[in-house]
């Protein structure tokens, strides 16, 4: 059984508690991987190279019977690399490139 939410709400990233703040910047230099990090799932996404562009924060409503604290979404918006074009995608797909900074 999949239990859907009853929407999204998009909310200000200064609202976000502590414990659910962006993990990356815009101008990071990230790596999109689809899946979790322990499974690799998702046909629409596909693996790449690109920069944080944007950021966006969704709190999920409907969930409440089920997690007594608020579940937060966090999306990047992805400048690729390889082409002229960009994607949304959740943050646990997406993972920071090292660089050396100079």
């Amino acid at each position: 059984m999949t239990i859907m939410p009853d929407k999204f709400e998009k909310v200000p990233l200064k609202s976000l508690p502590e414990r659910q703040k962006p993990k990356y910047k815009i101008g990071d230099l990230v790596f999109v991987q689809p899946g979790s990090g322990k499974h690799t799932y998702g046909f629409y996404l596909k693996e790449g190279m690109g920069v944080v562009i944007g950021i966006e924060a969704f709190k999920i409503v409907g969930f409440e019977s089920y997690s007594p604290k608020p579940i937060y979404l966090i999306e990047y918006k992805i400048k690729w690399a390889e082409k002229d074009s960009h994607g949304y995608v959740p943050e646990h797909s997406v993972f920071l490139v090292e660089t050396d900074d100079e």
